[in-house]
């Protein structure tokens, strides 16, 4: 059987839909509530703002919002890995994982159809 190819920019969009709301879910409350004094407010803003990049890269024809922001994605869902407390066989990191795999995906991938 072979693969459905004319489905994979369908694909890949919901992969970059899956990004956004994944940040939006992990990330937005703590860009809400404007607690400067902690890091994690920090951290959150640059997610938000970068996955908005990364989204809009969606509709440009360069791929420099998408790597970009991918790269900085990408190294912060690091950073968060490499900084987790809990169990790594708990759902909430291996959804961190899967997070990253998708980010690195674009990263290496770029806009190309």
């Amino acid at each position: 059987m072979k693969p459905v190819r004319i489905l994979l920019p369908v694909s890949t969009f919901l992969l970059r839909l899956g990004v956004l709301f994944y940040i939006y879910v992990n990330y937005f409350n703590t860009v809400l509530q404007f607690n400067y004094e902690h890091h994690e407010f920090y951290i959150a803003s640059i997610m938000v703002f970068f996955g908005i990049l990364f989204f809009i890269g969606t509709f440009m024809s360069k791929q420099t919002f998408t790597v970009l922001s991918s790269l900085i994605i990408f190294l912060l869902s690091l950073y968060k890995i490499f900084t987790y407390s809990g169990s790594l066989e708990n759902s909430s990191f291996i959804s961190l994982l899967f997070f990253g795999m998708i980010v690195f995906f674009f990263l290496c991938r770029g806009n190309r159809n």
